[in-house]
């Protein structure tokens, strides 16, 4: 029952009950203030009534859509969003890192750590572990995605794995060296200059680690997209193997190049090789459109080479959207011989 429905519902009950109480018979002399105060209580009480009845509905209705899952997001999102996303979170974590790395030192410039510098250093390591999960996550979303497709940059991406694990190591040993540090604080006990000294290298060597991890990233982005639009242009350039000779031909071959992106990105994902395969059928299909596809035909050879580049560019969910539209357009699929 959604919020319209209930309040129709009250809205008749209070228009049966205002005229039932108009249509009855005087029993005496009305009390006007009494009659009043009356029917402010009731309008008061509805309402109070209908607000419990809504809000009881759109908490049912919230509990019942669940959230969207990390895994149903990234199958939306292109290969440069999902790229531009792991920068994002390497760059968060990079920042969260430099401010442990400040807090510690801040912590530690006495010669000493109190439990409440100590605490303030660990809600810092706690969030750069938040974040640097987040990263692997992420990369191995891509790696999912378009790890067959993208085999151009992903030796840049592997090393910006390994130094994602070396600074989650690091981070680690911060940790230890806190608990450590904890332990001993709630002993009642000096803390070793030796421990005091491994928190502080631990947190300036992490921080160092973020740095150069972002710039990494950065630098691996940049090659992403470069390395995107010579994909394109790579498949773009294919040149067609058989040309129909007839429209009823040229339309089976556009159904043979949605037949094959489908089959390819069941998976949400397109390899290289099924890259080649669909880059060739879309060359002859949009060929053969404009040889013998006719005017009415003959516009959607550009739709074509419109997808291809698409996925190309690992734009696999826009290219699946643009599909549809293409085979409505076409029409029937027509029968083979």
């Amino acid at each position: 029952m959604n919020r319209r429905t209930i309040s129709a519902m009250v809205f008749c009950l209070l228009m049966v009950a205002a005229i039932a109480c108009g249509t009855a018979a005087p029993t005496g002399t009305p009390d006007t203030q009494a009659t009043i105060d009356a029917a402010v209580a009731a309008t008061a009480t509805a309402q109070a009534n209908l607000q419990a009845t809504v809000n009881a509905a759109v908490q049912a209705t919230v509990t019942a859509v669940p959230s969207p899952t990390p895994a149903a997001i990234y199958v939306t999102m292109s290969e440069e969003e999902l790229a531009a996303l792991i920068d994002q979170s390497v760059a968060e974590a990079a920042a969260v890192t430099a401010q442990c790395s400040t807090a510690a030192t801040e912590a530690t410039a006495d010669g000493t750590v109190t439990t409440e510098e100590a605490a303030a250093v660990e809600a810092y390591v706690a969030d750069a572990e938040a974040a640097i999960a987040y990263t692997g996550e992420l990369i191995d979303a891509y790696y999912g995605l378009y790890g067959e497709l993208a085999t151009e940059t992903l030796a840049a991406l592997e090393a910006i794995e390994d130094d994602l694990a070396a600074l989650a190591e690091t981070t680690a040993a911060i940790a230890a060296a806190l608990a450590e540090i904890n332990a001993t604080l709630a002993q009642g006990l000096t803390l070793a200059a030796e421990t005091i000294a491994q928190l502080e290298t631990a947190a300036q060597g992490a921080a160092a680690q973020a740095a150069a991890l972002q710039a990494q990233t950065q630098a691996w982005q940049q090659d992403m997209l470069a390395a995107l639009e010579s994909r394109a242009a790579a498949a773009l350039a294919v040149q067609p193997s058989a040309v129909a000779a007839d429209r009823v031909a040229a339309v089976q071959s556009a159904f043979d190049y949605l037949d094959a992106i489908r089959q390819a990105a069941a998976d949400n994902s397109v390899s290289a090789a099924e890259l080649a395969q669909i880059a060739q059928l879309g060359a002859n299909a949009s060929a053969s459109l404009n040889a013998s596809g006719g005017p009415q035909l003959q516009s959607l050879a550009g739709s074509i080479n419109s997808i291809t580049g698409q996925l190309a560019r690992g734009q696999v969910p826009q290219a699946l959207s643009a599909l549809s539209s293409l085979e409505a357009a076409l029409g029937a699929r027509p029968h083979r011989p």
